[in-house]
Protein backbone atom coordinates (compact mmCIF):
# COMPACT_ATOMS: atom_id res chain seq x y z
CA UNK A 1 0.00 0.00 0.00
CA UNK A 2 1.54 3.53 -1.18
CA UNK A 3 0.51 6.12 1.71
CA UNK A 4 -0.37 9.28 -0.79
CA UNK A 5 -0.41 13.11 0.25
CA UNK A 6 -4.40 12.41 1.11
CA UNK A 7 -3.37 9.90 3.84
CA UNK A 8 -0.68 12.77 5.03
CA UNK A 9 -3.40 14.94 5.12
CA UNK A 10 -5.52 13.08 7.60
CA UNK A 11 -3.08 11.96 9.80
CA UNK A 12 -1.92 15.26 10.20
CA UNK A 13 -5.83 16.42 10.99
CA UNK A 14 -6.01 13.54 13.12
CA UNK A 15 -3.12 14.62 15.21
CA UNK A 16 -4.19 18.12 15.21
CA UNK A 17 -7.79 17.63 16.51
CA UNK A 18 -6.18 14.99 19.05
CA UNK A 19 -4.22 17.69 20.52
CA UNK A 20 -7.05 20.23 20.75
CA UNK A 21 -9.38 17.65 22.46
CA UNK A 22 -6.35 17.12 25.22
CA UNK A 23 -5.82 20.78 25.19
CA UNK A 24 -9.99 21.31 26.23
CA UNK A 25 -9.87 18.36 28.25
CA UNK A 26 -7.14 19.81 30.38
CA UNK A 27 -7.32 23.96 30.02
CA UNK A 28 -11.14 24.48 30.25
CA UNK A 29 -13.05 21.57 32.09
CA UNK A 30 -11.84 23.02 35.34
CA UNK A 31 -14.24 21.51 38.33
CA UNK A 32 -15.52 22.84 41.36
CA UNK A 33 -13.58 22.29 44.28
CA UNK A 34 -15.60 22.71 47.54
CA UNK A 35 -13.54 24.41 50.10
CA UNK A 36 -13.66 21.81 52.60
CA UNK A 37 -11.91 19.46 49.80
CA UNK A 38 -9.03 22.24 50.11
CA UNK A 39 -8.77 22.88 53.55
CA UNK A 40 -8.42 18.89 53.78
CA UNK A 41 -5.29 19.11 51.29
CA UNK A 42 -3.92 22.36 50.70
CA UNK A 43 -0.32 21.18 49.72
CA UNK A 44 -2.04 19.40 46.64
CA UNK A 45 -3.92 22.81 45.51
CA UNK A 46 -1.17 25.35 46.16
CA UNK A 47 0.17 27.16 43.01
CA UNK A 48 -2.41 25.66 41.08
CA UNK A 49 -5.85 27.45 39.05
CA UNK A 50 -8.82 26.50 41.18
CA UNK A 51 -12.44 26.97 40.93
CA UNK A 52 -13.96 26.94 44.08
CA UNK A 53 -17.66 27.04 45.07
CA UNK A 54 -18.76 28.33 48.31
CA UNK A 55 -20.86 31.29 49.95
CA UNK A 56 -19.82 34.64 50.95
CA UNK A 57 -19.93 34.33 55.14
CA UNK A 58 -22.12 36.93 56.48
CA UNK A 59 -20.08 40.21 57.71
CA UNK A 60 -16.92 39.36 56.22
CA UNK A 61 -16.90 41.57 52.97
CA UNK A 62 -14.25 43.92 53.36
CA UNK A 63 -12.97 46.85 50.87
CA UNK A 64 -9.41 47.58 51.69
CA UNK A 65 -7.63 50.79 50.80
CA UNK A 66 -5.33 49.24 48.10
CA UNK A 67 -8.88 48.29 46.42
CA UNK A 68 -8.98 44.46 46.91
CA UNK A 69 -11.80 42.97 48.00
CA UNK A 70 -11.24 40.45 50.98
CA UNK A 71 -13.95 38.01 52.62
CA UNK A 72 -14.55 34.48 53.95
CA UNK A 73 -15.63 31.80 51.54
CA UNK A 74 -18.04 29.17 53.22
CA UNK A 75 -19.18 25.91 52.24
CA UNK A 76 -22.26 23.45 52.89
CA UNK A 77 -19.79 21.37 55.65
CA UNK A 78 -19.09 25.02 57.39
CA UNK A 79 -15.29 25.06 56.20
CA UNK A 80 -13.95 28.64 55.42
CA UNK A 81 -11.19 29.64 53.60
CA UNK A 82 -10.00 33.63 53.12
CA UNK A 83 -9.82 34.98 49.95
CA UNK A 84 -8.45 38.21 48.33
CA UNK A 85 -10.03 39.47 45.57
CA UNK A 86 -8.12 42.39 42.94
CA UNK A 87 -10.47 43.56 40.60
CA UNK A 88 -13.90 45.37 39.89
CA UNK A 89 -16.40 43.64 42.33
CA UNK A 90 -19.61 42.50 41.01
CA UNK A 91 -22.68 44.38 41.10
CA UNK A 92 -24.31 42.16 43.68
CA UNK A 93 -21.27 41.12 45.21
CA UNK A 94 -22.51 43.42 48.23
CA UNK A 95 -24.98 41.08 49.33
CA UNK A 96 -23.22 38.63 51.65
CA UNK A 97 -25.00 34.78 51.49
CA UNK A 98 -24.54 34.50 47.59
CA UNK A 99 -23.31 31.58 46.15
CA UNK A 100 -19.75 32.38 44.51
CA UNK A 101 -17.28 30.94 42.29
CA UNK A 102 -13.86 32.38 42.96
CA UNK A 103 -11.35 31.12 40.37
CA UNK A 104 -7.59 31.98 41.58
CA UNK A 105 -4.70 30.36 43.06
CA UNK A 106 -4.23 29.27 46.82
CA UNK A 107 -0.75 30.79 48.08
CA UNK A 108 1.21 29.19 50.56
CA UNK A 109 -0.86 31.31 53.42
CA UNK A 110 -3.89 28.90 52.71
CA UNK A 111 -5.30 31.91 51.41
CA UNK A 112 -7.00 32.51 47.75
CA UNK A 113 -5.42 34.68 45.58
CA UNK A 114 -8.11 35.61 42.93
CA UNK A 115 -8.55 38.39 40.06
CA UNK A 116 -11.51 36.63 38.69
CA UNK A 117 -15.21 35.82 40.97
CA UNK A 118 -18.53 35.02 39.73
CA UNK A 119 -21.68 35.31 41.33
CA UNK A 120 -24.63 33.89 41.43
CA UNK A 121 -27.97 35.30 41.82
CA UNK A 122 -30.53 32.77 42.57
CA UNK A 123 -33.68 34.92 41.57
CA UNK A 124 -31.70 35.39 37.90
CA UNK A 125 -30.99 31.99 37.56
CA UNK A 126 -34.43 29.83 38.50
CA UNK A 127 -35.60 28.05 35.91
CA UNK A 128 -32.80 27.86 33.64
CA UNK A 129 -30.82 24.54 33.00
CA UNK A 130 -26.80 24.17 34.06
CA UNK A 131 -24.27 24.30 31.30
CA UNK A 132 -23.16 21.11 30.71
CA UNK A 133 -19.24 22.27 30.54
CA UNK A 134 -18.54 20.35 27.21
CA UNK A 135 -16.32 22.66 25.09
CA UNK A 136 -17.69 23.14 21.43
CA UNK A 137 -13.81 22.95 20.76
CA UNK A 138 -13.66 19.73 22.04
CA UNK A 139 -16.55 19.09 20.17
CA UNK A 140 -15.50 20.32 16.91
CA UNK A 141 -12.06 18.12 17.37
CA UNK A 142 -13.74 14.92 18.06
CA UNK A 143 -16.19 15.12 14.79
CA UNK A 144 -12.63 15.98 12.79
CA UNK A 145 -10.95 12.99 14.49
CA UNK A 146 -13.81 10.65 14.10
CA UNK A 147 -14.20 11.78 9.87
CA UNK A 148 -10.33 11.01 9.74
CA UNK A 149 -10.41 7.91 11.34
CA UNK A 150 -13.36 6.45 9.28
CA UNK A 151 -11.45 7.72 5.69
CA UNK A 152 -8.86 6.24 7.08
CA UNK A 153 -10.52 2.95 7.32
CA UNK A 154 -12.44 2.99 4.45
CA UNK A 155 -9.35 4.26 2.24
CA UNK A 156 -6.91 1.69 3.61
CA UNK A 157 -8.67 -1.70 4.68
CA UNK A 158 -11.59 -1.21 1.92
CA UNK A 159 -9.90 -0.27 -1.34
CA UNK A 160 -10.05 -2.31 -3.91
CA UNK A 161 -6.03 -2.96 -5.15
Amino acid sequence: MKITSKHLLIAVLLAVSVGLAYDSMTNYMNPYIAVADVNADPARYTGKSLQVIGTVEPGSLELTNDGSLNFVLLDETGETIKVTYRGIPPNNMEDEGNSVVVLGELDSNGELQSEELLVKCPSKYEGEEEDSGVSHVFLAAMGIAVLGIGYLVITMFYKKS
